[in-house]
């Protein structure tokens, strides 16, 4: 079929006394064609074609409703979702395109990111996740998040404070989930693991999270003032967690008081369904695959400070340091063994 334009020269030309074939030979066209052509009143066009992939009425309005509660909703969840749930046959890419005239925004990937070997490091910090209901009430929940640099596997604890006494908790916590204790753990310089600064800006780790690190025999290092990407993992994986576990969340069914520990459940379910298969965008693996390999070179955590499953979802943790008290003594140590090198 020839544009409207095409039309026309033919039309006109052959007005002018161009025979069919000499029209057919100047165009490139068969004869047929030129005819069929010039004996249209209007430009033929070609008949919409059935697209296999595209949404259905139910699948569309599902996609709708979910970006109308939450506008950063990732594809891939909603992928997910209509796979499971409406029979989406489809592939990602191919629903992508179709989910690109749906979505009001689209978000801007961070920069930089810096590389680790296997096993060599976690990232760790705190996420604020805003007012949602915790047993009869609504409380400000907070979400520990801690990835390992390699694998890019996440582990995420929740609690109602982010305290010294919890966070310690949910470290030991998250490093179980994750499989083990790397080399090293990189925090930024939040109060609940820095006490301040020396005069050359190396930070003064605090002493409770100081024995809690020669405990499990890991390095613990804080990121220079105003370097938050060196941390980036952690920062994007907060992220990922405020944009994408929550908008999976909102489409879960929470128990009528949800404890802790339904959230703590929760977010392992969302690892397991949905940050396991997936292939990272950095490293090009896929995550789960790439978490075995580097499971093999984490240390287990002592079952002395895991907490009992028989107790609270938060307790203080525990932790027996050969009798003695949580910061009653401090190993004193050059502070360039605690700062991420230059």
């Amino acid at each position: 079929m020839q544009s409207g334009a095409t039309q026309m020269e033919l039309k006109a030309l052959h007005a002018h006394g161009w025979s069919i074939s000499a029209l057919a030979r100047e165009f490139g066209l068969s004869r047929n064609t030129v005819r069929r052509e010039i004996a249209s009143s209007e430009p033929r066009r070609y008949p919409s074609r059935v697209k296999p992939t595209a949404l259905n009425e139910a699948q569309q309005a599902h996609v709708v409703r979910r970006l109308t509660s939450c506008v950063d909703l990732r594809g891939t969840i909603l992928y997910h979702e209509l796979c499971q749930d409406y029979g989406y046959l489809g592939s990602y890419p191919a629903f992508i395109r179709h989910l690109r005239p749906l979505r009001p925004a689209s978000t801007v990937e961070p920069v930089i990111r810096f590389e680790t070997d296997p096993g060599q490091q976690v990232q760790a910090d705190w996420a604020d996740l805003g007012p949602w209901p915790v047993q009869d009430t609504t409380v400000d929940l907070f979400g520990f998040v801690a990835i390992l640099g390699f694998s890019r596997v996440p582990a995420v604890r929740f609690a109602i404070d982010h305290t010294r006494s919890t966070t310690l908790a949910c470290v030991v916590r998250c490093l179980d989930d994750l499989g083990g204790v790397p080399a090293e753990i990189l925090t930024d310089r939040d109060g609940v693991f820095c006490i301040g600064q020396t005069s050359a800006g190396q930070a003064i780790l605090a002493p409770d999270w100081v024995d809690l690190c020669d405990v499990l025999g890991v390095i613990p290092r804080a990121c220079r003032p105003y370097r938050a990407k060196t941390k980036g993992k952690v920062e994007r994986m907060v992220r990922e967690v405020k944009e994408s576990f929550l908008g999976w969340l909102s489409g879960q069914i929470l128990p009528s008081f949800p404890t802790l520990g339904d959230y703590d459940h929760l977010a392992q379910h969302w690892v397991q369904e949905m940050m396991l298969p997936r292939r990272h965008r950095t490293t090009k693996r896929i995550v789960g695959e790439a978490w075995q390999e580097e499971r093999l070179l984490l240390r287990p955590v002592a079952p002395r400070l895991l907490p009992d499953p028989s107790e609270p979802v938060r307790p203080a943790p525990i932790i027996d340091l050969a009798q003695r008290r949580l910061g009653e003594h401090v190993e004193v140590r050059d502070l360039a063994e605690y700062e991420v090198g230059q």
